[in-house]
């Protein structure tokens, strides 16, 4: 692959290989932000902009009329996912307070025991067995 091709891509910003709906999009934006007129009082500016229109209008010309290279992939592909666990279905029991049967609202820090809003009226995160005494 050319460097010239690598650079049509990279001076619009678009990843190589994107659709010609997201190159022209891309270049009607870059436009907008860059157009000389915009800085016909700052001859300074006006004359950077003009070298960054050029340089995009050339990467437009380049990807649109095929002479850019849509670079190949060299990456390795990614690595497999580990096998998941088998369906088990969930016991709604499990999220149910063992007190109340009310819906867990939280789960004891220490024993994971579900805790519904009668058991842990303080949301301290603590069931009556490991409560700490007199602090909540």
């Amino acid at each position: 692959m050319t460097r010239t091709a690598e650079d049509a891509w990279s001076i619009l910003g678009v990843p190589p290989g994107s659709s010609h709906d997201m190159v022209r999009a891309q270049y009607l934006r870059m436009v907008r932000m860059n157009h000389p007129d915009q800085y016909a009082a700052n001859p300074k500016e006006r004359a950077r902009h003009e070298e960054i229109m050029k340089r995009v209008t050339w990467a437009y010309r380049e990807i649109t009329q095929g002479r850019a290279e849509v670079p190949k992939k060299t990456s390795t592909p990614p690595p497999r996912r580990p096998q998941s666990r088998p369906y088990r279905p969930v016991d709604l029991r499990e999220l149910m307070c063992r007190a109340h049967h009310r819906w867990a609202v939280s789960y004891c820090t220490v024993c994971a025991a579900p805790l519904c809003s009668r058991c842990d009226e303080s949301l301290s995160g603590y069931c009556a067995v490991h409560r700490p005494r007199g602090r909540f």
